[in-house]
């Protein structure tokens, strides 16, 4: 029953029911899907019998969760309890039920499809309008948390391999030709929504899990492949082209692009005088221009926006808790007896939740996404796969 619940809070976190069908909006199904989720864990839940202190990505991301509570409260008390009640309580939620809960593959999937079931119908809805009101510089666009842009992207890009790795683990020719008939769906999105970074990420995402995808042959894969890289270089960059805010034909000129590198100095300064707490949760962009910024424009630059506003403290933790896994990772990957079990289904998981991963940071180091919910949804299932899963096997093979 637990289990099931957290399926459900998933589920309607990224597929936004309230938005969707308008009239569910007074009975609020997030926030009650989350409660049922956390009660149900706390009296039903069958949970890892590992301790979460234990782990080092949990303790980080508590540690970064405070120092964002603890930066705020040092602004406005009231700010941060505003802050932990309509933000990092849910990612609490969510993060430590899946750490807890998810103790095999088949339940880390089972969370898995139910992010790609979500965000399906997510892309078919962007591009469904996108066709229907197609006219010259028009950009696709979500709905809900993800109507920017660049928000819409920065999710897809991270849920194409997840949907790649779930092909790969499946048997059945018909559901992994399926999975990759979504991830072109999902592809399709990004290149018609003239996103520079989105274009970015969609490379990277799209040429990892296709080099490393080993159940699919060979020359269909080169195969996509090339078609990948043809449709960002002509379908993807002529949409960049048609945008208004641009120079005609240039990559750059908006005012975005140009003031990028005055922001990031601007929060360099913000550091420098507030190298403890920093400027205070979503505060740099306000008080850019009186470290020499741009007011109002935000830095363009996850990891610099968290330093200034959360201070060098939260900054280091949330580097340990966001990237650091991709650095351990790196290592998990270069013994070569993880590099002989790439056949396995738990190395399978993580490897496409590694480039998941990978993709969100390439286009979040050109955008702000600090408190965007795939992020701790990827950490949460990626340490629940290394701690749970992996790690239990290495112990039982030693």
């Amino acid at each position: 029953m637990a289990f099931f619940f957290l399926c459900l809070f998933t589920f309607v976190m990224f597929f936004q029911p309230a938005y969707v069908f308008e009239w569910l909006a007074p009975y609020r199904p997030y926030r009650y899907s989350a409660i049922l989720a956390i009660v149900s864990f706390v009296i039903f839940g069958q949970k890892s019998d590992i301790p979460l202190l234990s782990i080092s990505n949990v303790r980080y991301f508590f540690l970064f969760v405070g120092m964002q509570i603890v930066s705020a409260a040092a602004i406005w008390i009231h700010g941060a309890i505003d802050l932990f009640h309509s933000t990092w309580l849910n990612l609490l939620i969510i993060y430590i039920i899946i750490v807890k809960t998810c103790t095999d593959e088949r339940k880390i999937k089972i969370i898995i499809l139910m992010i790609v079931a979500a965000l399906s119908y997510l892309s078919y809805w962007s591009v469904s309008h996108y066709v229907a009101n197609y006219y010259p510089g028009r950009r696709s666009i979500g709905f809900g948390w993800y109507e920017n842009p660049n928000d819409l992207v920065m999710i897809l890009n991270a849920v194409i391999p997840l949907i790649l790795g779930l092909a790969e683990l499946s048997r059945s020719t018909f559901v992994r030709y399926t999975s990759l008939g979504i991830a072109t769906l999902l592809a399709f999105n990004v290149l018609i929504s003239a996103s520079r970074n989105g274009l970015l990420g969609l490379m990277a995402v799209g040429c990892f899990s296709l080099l490393f995808m080993k159940r699919v042959k060979g020359f269909f894969r080169y195969s996509i492949l090339a078609l990948l890289i043809v449709s960002v270089i002509t379908i993807g960059l002529a949409n960049v082209f048609t945008r208004s805010d641009l120079m005609p034909g240039k990559l750059t000129g908006d005012s975005s692009s140009e003031n990028r590198i005055v922001q990031w100095k601007a929060c360099i300064r913000m550091v420098l005088h507030h190298p403890l707490l920093g400027v205070g949760p979503n505060e740099a962009r306000f008080q850019a221009r009186d470290y020499g910024g741009v007011r109002g424009l935000m830095p363009h630059n996850t990891l610099v926006q968290v330093f200034a506003e959360t201070g060098i403290p939260g900054g280091l933790f949330f580097v340990m808790c966001t990237i650091y896994p991709l650095w351990e990772a790196w290592k998990f990957f270069k013994i070569k007896k993880n590099r002989n079990r790439m056949q396995e289904p738990s190395v399978i998981i993580y490897k496409y939740l590694v480039i998941a991963l990978t993709g969100f940071w390439i286009c979040a180091f050109f955008s702000n996404r600090v408190y965007f919910k795939i992020l701790y949804v990827l950490i949460a299932l990626t340490t629940a796969i290394r701690v749970n899963v992996l790690d239990k096997q290495a112990n039982i093979t030693q």
